[in-house]
């Protein structure tokens, strides 16, 4: 025998469990949305170009350097494979074994070859525009992050830079007289930047 009441019931159960369903999907969705615009956000904003990296946030990146005993200053890494469009960091770390006083970092162009050992004469590379200041505790050290950007249109080949660390020793007659540092050179290194 028909009945409307378990009838009625049977199409409440279903309508119930259609909508619980329709909930769960709308939940499945939202949350998936939300973590899709979160990761993309993430990787936007990880595109940062050199000149919106604060010196800060270079220094983080380098993570520790290793030094040997004898090195007042050392480069973590000094080549390093650069693809177009990219940013290179270098780590760089220096020991004072001095005064407390104030480091100044200098990077400039010292030449760039192709693979061939052709000369390359127009240098697309972006460097720091401005000398890096840090100032260092007797017997401390400090990390500094040196940052090269590398432009989509940059010929490939190998690119060398100076990273000069220039400080005042206060002895008067001794200054530089390279001209690379308005004192004393600490030290010279050479980085190698080989883009691809």
């Amino acid at each position: 025998m028909f009945s409307w009441s378990r009838a009625v019931k049977q199409v409440d159960k279903k309508g119930v469990e259609l909508s619980i369903n329709f909930i769960v999907i709308i939940v499945i969705s939202i949350i998936v949305f939300f973590f899709g615009a979160r990761f993309i956000y993430k990787l936007a904003s990880e595109a940062t170009e050199i000149q919106q990296l604060t010196a800060d946030e270079l220094d983080e990146r380098i993570g520790s350097l290793l030094c040997e005993g004898s090195q007042k200053v050392c480069l973590g890494i000094d080549r390093k494979l650069i693809k177009r469009g990219e940013l290179g960091i270098f780590g760089l770390k220096i020991i004072n074994i001095g005064l407390s006083q104030n480091f100044e970092i200098k990077v400039s162009e010292s030449g760039a070859y192709t693979k061939k050992g052709a000369q390359i004469a127009n240098n697309l590379l972006y460097l720091p525009k401005d000398p890096r200041t840090v100032y260092i505790q007797r017997n401390d050290d400090a990390q500094i992050g040196i940052g090269i950007e590398v432009p989509k249109n940059t010929q490939a080949g190998t690119y060398i830079f100076n990273a000069v660390v220039c400080f005042d020793d206060r002895v008067q007659g001794n200054d530089d007289s390279t001209g690379k540092c308005a004192k004393d050179v600490y030290s010279i290194q050479k980085i190698y930047a080989e883009v691809s």
